[in-house]
């Protein structure tokens, strides 16, 4: 048996091998002891007491990737998120991070800009890595995704998102967008605010775009107000595009009275319009399907706002994960949100 000090270059970690030639010790023997298998193949004490003591000596990481895959999993887990602009994705993939790294799995997230190919080059791809779970939020095509995923082998669980017989997690988005809806209605018959209210964000074959719009169409019904189509306003979640969408519209349109506001996005391309007709906007009321602290600063404008409980969705759908419900399941999460009303109305309800 050799007992040579290890040469260490500082930048590569010592291997199993490594300990082997230090040690004199077999490839085999070593990777029983680190593996714990001394006992099952009569290792003497000694032995795997100076291999164990060379392994700390020379700080020995097991490659975790590596025993996993040769036990049939990976721990891994893909996230995959439409933006990191938006502030509710980006908490969302922080607590996604954190919630990983605490179970001791490697955390993959995938940015696909509401790219229908990028989703599907992004599921390919946690493919390829044997991932455990797909958290899949807010998808522009849901059912191409789900069917990749399934014939892929991979759980999944989508997030921010309606999905029948899918295993979901999500905001009532219906639901929100209702009592969002009935808010501003509140708000503009409080301050005898005429015109017409128009729903802004979100792309025609955006499935949550489409339960949102459902929702404030409700709205409007349970008013007695009436809707067309061409109060509609499609934007992509870009805020440089719907800064030019919704200000040549704002020129265009002297009706303006109200406006639903689909995402945090569009409302930031609305906000850089400010500026350039503050009288204008000082007067239209606004609901947004969205939350950021910065709105609170705009406290001479009548904003209504849905804050999503970003972190409580990931964590809802960690525990879904945890559960090991199969992928066909169903199972359906609904998360709490919260109506956020302009600073000195928050004690007065949307009804008034």
């Amino acid at each position: 048996m050799r007992d040579e000090k290890a040469k260490s270059s500082g930048t590569r970690p010592v291997s199993i091998k490594g300990i082997s030639q230090v040690t004199g010790f077999s490839v085999t023997t070593v990777s029983m002891v680190l593996n714990g298998r001394a006992g099952d193949f009569n290792i003497s004490n000694d032995t795997r007491d100076l291999i164990l003591a060379k392994a700390r000596e020379l700080n020995y990481q097991p490659n975790l990737h590596a025993r996993n895959l040769r036990a049939g999993r990976t721990d891994i887990l893909g996230l995959m998120v439409p933006t990191l602009r938006n502030h509710f994705f980006g908490e969302m993939a922080e607590t996604f991070e954190a919630l990983a790294r605490a179970e001791r799995k490697l955390a993959l997230i995938s940015v696909t800009q509401y790219e229908r190919a990028e989703e599907l080059s992004a599921m390919r791809y946690f493919l390829s890595q044997q991932v455990d779970c797909v958290f899949v939020a807010n998808p522009m095509e849901i059912e191409e995704v789900s069917a990749l995923g399934a014939n892929g082998g991979a759980r999944q669980i989508f997030i921010d998102a309606e999905a029948n017989d899918r295993n979901t997690v999500s905001t009532d988005n219906f639901g929100a967008a209702l009592e969002l809806g009935r808010a501003v209605i509140a708000s503009m018959a409080r301050e005898g605010r005429g015109g017409r209210i128009y729903y802004f964000g979100g792309m025609a074959n955006h499935k949550v775009t489409w339960l949102r719009l459902e929702g404030f169409k409700a709205a409007l019904a349970e008013a007695g107000l009436p809707f067309s189509e061409d109060q509609v306003i499609w934007s992509p979640f870009d805020a440089e595009a719907s800064y030019e969408i919704i200000s040549r519209h704002l020129r265009e349109h002297d009706d303006v009275g109200g406006m639903f506001v689909n995402s945090i996005l569009p409302m930031e391309g609305l906000i850089r319009f400010f500026p350039e007709a503050s009288e204008l906007c000082r007067h239209i009321h606004y609901g947004v399907f969205d939350y950021h602290p910065y709105m609170r600063l705009l406290t001479d404008l009548k904003i209504f706002s849905v804050k999503q409980d970003s972190q409580g969705i990931m964590r809802a759908a960690f525990d879904l994960f945890r559960s090991g419900a199969p992928l066909d399941t169903g199972v359906t999460v609904s998360v709490p949100y919260q109506l956020m009303v302009p600073t000195g109305t928050e004690d007065r309800s949307p009804d008034g």
